[in-house]
């Protein structure tokens, strides 16, 4: 009885098996469609539900096909459908690297194909619905998008360089930063060089893949003006989108940390050191920031707002000393809005103070000589702010809190018709 009933267990594996290689033909046939039917989809689906129960008795060659072909069948409903489901690409990539794996240390039947043919075409259908998103400003969906697209090609980091992007405006701070730190560990920059050449027939600028070709190109008289476009890196965006992601989820430590990493490998690169003194600032650490600014300063002497900046932190603690950085910005950019707006506030600094005191006198002669005294001081003050809220009113004429300023300033010195013609232009 034993001996029969191992017969029959075996006869039913048999079965099984000539059963799975005939619903694996049928899925050959049906995946080497160029265009399979909507009929084909359900048919291939169909097929891969009744082999599914039977892969426990499979063979690894088997175990190959059924994956590759339910890759197949993901890229198929793709291409039947204009609607991308994520699901379906996901599941789809999946099973085409679980055949890549386990063909890894055998014979390459699909790997080939899959690396070669399908994974570049699966690539275009992600970017295209990752643009496709973007537009419709769907940004966390277009973020997997370019993710996907990465992962079939990890050697074009600029997908993952725009999934994280994607990510950071749909506020997924932590997807952004795990994309982030992926691009950090793989040192990606975005540093490309192009080769460049005008096309003498047509006008038209075209690149080619590297200096060599661009160069034979000219040679040959069809071509003039090359030339070469450097994109710069984004190294220190990373970085500091790094830290910034970190101090927003409170791990400042790690922040400081992501910084202090970063400018090991980046010295000079100026935005690191202002991106590091801005997190010092956020947490109030003025003494750290200015050190910062300061360090930025010596590295680019000629950049106002640095100065403007410093202005900023010192006008609590020290009116000279702001107006002194204040007035640097102001030689480098005499058009610096921020700076003749701070400049102009300097000089006002004691009015609250001073008005005050002047509501603070009676009415004997003794007050109202030290009030004729204030009254004077605060015209002075109202003079000196003058010219530089007048400056950046030129700068930016619709600036409200300029105008505001203008107004009030007009009506302080009894200038009527330039106080209505301020007053007139606030909203």
């Amino acid at each position: 009885m034993k001996i029969q009933y191992a017969i029959a267990a075996s006869l039913l594996l048999s079965v099984g098996a000539f059963a799975q290689k005939d619903e694996l033909k049928a899925l050959k046939k049906l995946t080497d469609k160029q265009q399979p039917a909507p009929a084909d989809v359900q048919e291939m689906a169909n097929l891969l539900s009744q082999v599914e129960s039977k892969m426990s008795a499979a063979t690894p060659e088997q175990q190959v096909d059924y994956n590759y072909y339910k890759g197949m069948y993901g890229v198929a409903q793709l291409m039947a459908s204009s609607n991308k489901s994520q699901a379906v690409f996901e599941s789809t990539l999946e099973n085409f690297n679980k055949v890549i794996e386990l063909e890894k240390n055998g014979k390459k039947k699909y790997t080939s194909t899959i690396q070669q043919q399908i994974f570049p075409s699966m690539k275009n259908v992600a970017l295209k619905g990752a643009q496709e998103l973007s537009k419709a400003k769907m940004f966390k969906e277009a973020a997997l998008y370019y993710a996907a697209a990465y992962r079939l090609d990890t050697k074009d980091g600029f997908n993952l360089y725009n999934a994280a992007a994607s990510s950071i405006n749909a506020q997924d701070y932590d997807r952004a930063l795990e994309y982030y730190l992926e691009l950090d560990k793989t040192g990606f920059t975005g540093e490309t060089t192009t080769y460049l050449a005008k096309d003498k027939a047509t006008g038209q600028v075209q690149a080619f893949p590297d200096k060599n070709t661009r160069d034979i190109a000219v040679k040959t008289g069809q071509y003039d003006t090359p030339s070469v476009e450097k994109t710069p890196s984004v190294r220190a965006d990373i970085v500091r989108n790094i830290a910034l992601i970190y101090d927003n989820k409170g791990e400042s430590e790690k922040a400081k940390e992501a910084f202090v990493n970063a400018r090991k490998a980046n010295p000079d690169d100026i935005t690191l050191i202002i991106s590091e003194a801005n997190l010092y600032y956020k947490a109030n650490n003025m003494t750290k920031y200015k050190e910062l600014i300061s360090e930025a300063i010596a590295k680019n002497p000629n950049d106002a707002d640095l100065y403007f900046n410093l202005g900023v932190t010192t006008t609590d603690t020290s009116a000279d000393e702001a107006a002194k950085y204040f007035n640097k910005a102001l030689e480098i950019k005499p058009d610096h809005l921020q700076a003749n707006m701070a400049m102009g506030s300097l000089m006002l600094k004691d009015d609250q103070k001073i008005v005050n005191q002047m509501n603070s006198l009676g009415t004997s002669a003794a007050d109202n000589k030290k009030y004729d005294a204030l009254k004077m001081q605060r015209t002075a003050s109202f003079n000196k702010a003058l010219p530089y809220f007048e400056k950046a009113h030129k700068i930016d004429p619709s600036n409200q809190e300029v105008i505001s300023m203008l107004a009030s300033i007009y009506q302080a010195l009894e200038r009527t018709n330039d106080y209505k013609a301020m007053k007139a232009k606030l909203k």
